[in-house]
C-alpha cells in the first residue's frame, strides 16, 4: 500500500517520479528501473518511508544515489542500508551535517503541513550515517 504522503508519477515503463507535494519543499526523487537493478535518486525529506513506495514499484535491488546532501534530499536515507554520496559531502552524512538539527526542524515546519499521522518532528534525529 502506497503512503499517501508521496505522489508517484510514471514517466515511462521503467521511470518514476516520487514527489512530496504536501510539503512546501515539494521534493522530487526518481526511481530508474533497469533489467537487473534499480536506482533511486535522492530519498526526500524522511517524513514517510520512501522505501515502502519503492518496494511497491519494483522487486529489483535498489541502489540509492544522492545528488547533493541537503536535508530535503537525504532524509529518507535512513530507510536504506547503503547509499552513494559525492566524496566532498561524505562528512555531511557521516560526521557533521552542516546545519544544526534545530535549523532542519525549523525548515521542515516552516509552513503549515499535514504530516503523516505517525510522523513526529520532535523525534527527528540527525542525518549522520555510515557513508
Amino acid at each position: 500500500m502506497q503512503d499517501s504522503w508521496f505522489t508517484v508519477e510514471k514517466i515511462d515503463a521503467r521511470t518514476f517520479a516520487i514527489s512530496e507535494y504536501r510539503h512546501w519543499e515539494e521534493t522530487h526523487c526518481y526511481l530508474l528501473c533497469g533489467t537487473e537493478r534499480a536506482v533511486l535518486i535522492d530519498t526526500g525529506l524522511g517524513v514517510a518511508n520512501i522505501k515502502k513506495v519503492v518496494e511497491n514499484l519494483t522487486d529489483l535491488p535498489v541502489a540509492v544515489l544522492t545528488t547533493h546532501a541537503h536535508w530535503d534530499h537525504i532524509g529518507g536515507h535512513k530507510y536504506f542500508a547503503d547509499f552513494a554520496v559525492h566524496e566532498n559531502e561524505v562528512s555531511w552524512v557521516s560526521k557533521q551535517f552542516p546545519l544544526p538539527l534545530q535549523a532542519v526542524k525549523k525548515n521542515l515546519t516552516l509552513k503549515p503541513c499535514a504530516f503523516p499521522a505517525d510522523f513526529n518532528y520532535r523525534r527527528l534525529s540527525n542525518f549522520q550515517r555510515n557513508a
